[in-house]
């Protein structure tokens, strides 16, 4: 299904203005200070920074039509597409934990990941996190109207359910307690309840590095990420998202096509892996 791209997830979905390579490797130069070098939360409100500005352009234009479909970008919902989608951008809100004013209780995801954060002795969530906890709604119709295209014999709701990245969460961890902080914030998860689904290491890719994971929140029967990354992945992730945007979208020339995938390769071609990353293993739980 399209929702496997490593990219769709988290902070890529609020990514920063400029729409080719050549912006992008701007923006690498302006970051050039080695991440390990710096402060990983400082590092971080650079990328923050960018992402904030692009959030607000982004989410300019999108509109309900006079049927109560939506549009946006070229792209359209009909009347029940768009209904089912509000219906599960409140599920998961529901789910997240916070309620019309955005307050939080005991219960939901976000608490609970915040207790996980606590017991960790390696590693933190990224800064904001409450804020970009969940998908903006026109990112999640976004993604639905792609999916509809992609895969028209599935129903709008199935399609919905399958969106494992409305809600959404980072950790991040210095590269020399990676591993093991993965491994005890997975640990964590799983004595909470939720039950893993998917585990993808890329950390052997040459486009793209990290770990990406989907959990089922059984009391809700939604779907979250929680993505793991050193300061220097996270960084390149930001880097190359408008290249892997471009990449991904059909009209994409071949020949720029390929001119991306380079700049991916080269910008992920500087991170330093982990040590231990390859004990992290891929899984996908049966009939996933």
């Amino acid at each position: 299904m399209a929702v496997d791209g490593p990219h769709d997830d988290y902070a890529a979905d609020y990514m920063g203005r400029g729409a080719d390579v050549g912006e992008s490797r701007a923006t690498s130069e302006q970051l050039d200070v080695e991440a390990e070098e710096r402060d990983r939360f400082a590092c971080f409100d650079d990328l923050r920074a960018r992402d904030t500005d692009g959030q607000r352009d982004h989410l300019s234009g999108a509109e309900r039509t006079a049927d109560g479909g939506w549009r946006w970008k070229g792209l359209e919902l009909g009347p029940e597409a768009n209904r089912i989608a509000d219906e599960a951008i409140m599920a998961r809100r529901q789910a997240e934990g916070r309620d019309l004013e955005g307050n939080y209780a005991e219960t939901g995801i976000t608490p609970v990941m915040r207790r996980i954060e606590a017991e960790l002795e390696h590693g933190s969530l990224v800064p904001d996190t409450e804020k970009f906890a969940l998908k903006s709604p026109d990112r999640f119709k976004e993604k639905l109207a792609k999916l509809i295209a992609d895969e028209p014999d599935q129903s709008p709701a199935e399609l919905c359910h399958g969106i494992h990245d409305g809600i959404r969460y980072t950790f991040l961890l210095d590269a020399e307690d990676y591993s093991r902080g993965a491994m005890a914030a997975c640990d964590l998860l799983a004595e909470s309840g939720y039950e893993l689904m998917v585990l993808k290491n890329t950390w052997g890719s040459a486009e793209y590095r990290g770990v990406n994971t989907r959990w089922l929140d059984k009391v809700s029967g939604e779907l979250f990420e929680v993505q793991f990354h050193t300061t220097q992945s996270w960084s390149a992730k930001q880097q190359t998202h408008e290249a892997y945007e471009k990449v991904n979208d059909l009209t994409t020339p071949a020949i720029e096509r390929e001119r991306l995938r380079d700049f991916q390769c080269e910008v992920a071609s500087a991170i330093q892996a982990p040590p231990g990353w390859q004990g992290l293993e891929n899984y996908r739980r049966e009939g996933w």
